[in-house]
C-alpha cells in the first residue's frame, strides 16, 4: 500500500480520470445536482484503480526530471521509455517463479532509462553550446589574426596576438570534440533502444519457457544489461570531463 500512495497524485491527473471529473462537474452543473457526488465517486474509483497500474506506479516513483527542450534528444528518450514501458507490462503479465525472475530485469531497464535521460540532458547541453558557437566567425577571426601577426613588427604585440590565436584554435578543437561527442551520445542512445527492444522480445519468449531455462536466460539478459550500464557510466564520466573543459556546462 505504501508504494501506491505517491501514485494517487499521478493517477488523479491522468486523462481518463480528468475526463470523468469533467463529466461529473458538467453533469452536476447542467443536469442535476445529485449527479455531482455520483460523478465524484466515479472519479475517486478511477483514481484508486489507476494508482495500481504499473505505468502509473513507475511514474510516481521516478525522480523529477526537467523537461528536455531538444526535439532530437526528446525523440530518442521517448522511444526508449516506450520500450521500457512495454517491458514492464510484459513482466507484469508473468506470474509465479518466472515473474520473480523477471522483476530484477524490469528494474535494470528502469535504471537504463534514467541513465538515458542523463545522456540526453548532457547531449542537449552540448547541442545548445554548439548552436551558439559560430565556427565560421571563429575561423574568420583566426584568419584576420594571421594577417595582423604577419604585418606586426612589434614583438610584444605579436606575442599577444599569437596567444589569442592559440586560444581561438583551442576553441575550434573543443567544438570539433563536442560534435564528436554528440555523435557518440546518439550512438549510445540507439544502442540502449536496441537492447531494450531485445529485452522485450526475451521477456515475451521467456514467458513460454520452463523455469530452468528461464533462470539461465534471465541471468544472461541481466548480465548484458549490467554491462551496458557500466559502459554508460564510463562514457558519462568522459562526457563530464569534456563538457567541463570546453566550457559547455551550464552556469550554476
Amino acid at each position: 500500500m505504501g508504494n501506491t500512495v505517491p501514485a494517487y497524485g499521478v493517477a488523479a491527473r491522468r486523462p481518463l480520470a480528468l475526463l470523468v471529473l469533467l463529466v461529473a462537474l458538467a453533469a452536476g452543473a447542467t443536469l442535476a445536482l445529485w449527479l455531482l457526488p455520483l460523478g465524484l465517486l466515479a472519479y475517486a474509483a478511477i483514481v484508486f484503480l489507476l494508482a495500481r497500474d504499473p505505468d502509473v506506479l513507475a511514474l510516481a516513483q521516478r525522480p523529477a526530471r526537467p523537461r528536455l527542450s531538444s526535439q532530437t534528444f526528446r525523440a530518442y528518450l521517448s522511444a526508449i521509455e516506450r520500450s521500457q514501458q512495454e517491458i514492464g507490462r510484459s513482466v507484469a503479465q508473468a506470474s509465479g517463479p518466472l515473474g520473480r525472475l523477471l522483476v530484477p530485469i524490469d528494474n535494470q531497464t528502469r535504471e537504463l532509462v534514467a541513465e538515458a535521460y542523463v545522456l540526453c540532458d548532457k547531449g542537449q547541453v552540448i547541442e545548445t553550446y554548439l548552436a551558439g558557437s559560430n565556427q565560421r566567425a571563429l575561423q574568420d577571426q583566426i584568419n584576420a589574426l594571421d594577417r595582423q601577426i604577419s604585418a606586426t613588427q612589434d614583438a610584444y604585440t605579436r606575442q599577444q596576438m599569437q596567444q589569442t590565436r592559440q586560444a581561438l584554435i583551442e576553441r575550434q578543437a573543443n567544438a570539433r570534440d563536442l560534435e564528436t561527442f554528440i555523435g557518440r551520445i546518439v550512438a549510445q542512445l540507439q544502442n540502449i533502444s536496441a537492447n531494450l527492444d531485445n529485452v522485450l522480445a526475451e521477456t515475451v519468449r521467456l514467458r513460454t519457457a520452463d523455469a530452468a531455462s528461464a533462470d539461465t536466460a534471465t541471468n544472461q539478459v541481466a548480465q548484458r544489461l549490467s554491462d551496458l550500464k557500466a559502459d554508460m557510466d564510463a562514457f558519462q564520466q568522459v562526457l563530464d570531463t569534456a563538457i567541463t573543459q570546453t566550457g559547455a556546462a551550464p552556469a550554476g
